[in-house]
């Protein structure tokens, strides 16, 4: 990467990081955001990353894109009224607008879902599903093993079953009473 300009990994890199940022905060404003912070962030560290090949610069944007969106998502869970709206992007699905409504609101019950797990739980989670991390890129941006990676991901995943099955016979005791 050591010739690359700040104009060339930006239209490289621009639609991976928009979309990581997509995928963990699924609102197009705010995953824009997230990328125009993440390239201020690349081009405040441009000598830094020159070193770096392309995997390790994808590794290193992912991380960072996937990193501000957490922090977004921390704030914003502090912030948001429980009235707030589902979305402004509802009258753009192709789905009916029924259809739209319980599979924003099944979105829900799973991010609420994984708020409650535990922030290693959570950030494996969210890079491998929400950012569509591999294990490998989530092994490299973290620091942490494959094997470890991946034996929490099967904990997380075994945890948020267990929490939305929870859920679910509460619902279906509810709707019986």
């Amino acid at each position: 990467m050591s010739d690359r300009s700040f104009d060339s990994i930006y239209s490289d890199y621009s639609r991976l990081v928009f979309w990581a940022a997509y995928r963990v905060v699924p609102n197009r404003e705010t995953a824009e955001d997230i990328t125009q912070i993440a390239f201020e962030r690349v081009l405040s560290n441009l000598g830094r990353l020159a070193g770096l090949d392309d995997g390790q610069l994808k590794s290193w944007l992912y991380r960072v894109s996937t990193n501000i969106a957490l922090d977004h998502l921390r704030r914003a869970k502090h912030e948001t009224p429980v009235d707030a709206p589902i979305s402004e992007d509802i009258e753009d699905s192709a789905l009916p607008l029924d259809e739209e409504v319980e599979r924003r609101r099944k979105a829900a019950k799973v991010r609420s879902a994984i708020d409650k797990l535990d922030e290693t739980s959570r950030k494996v989670i969210l890079l491998h599903y929400y950012a569509g991390m591999t294990v490998r890129e989530i092994s490299a941006c973290t620091g942490i093993s494959e094997g470890t990676v991946k034996s929490r991901l099967m904990k997380a995943r075994k945890r948020l079953a267990v929490m939305l099955g929870e859920e679910a016979a509460d619902e279906k005791k509810r709707k019986k009473k």
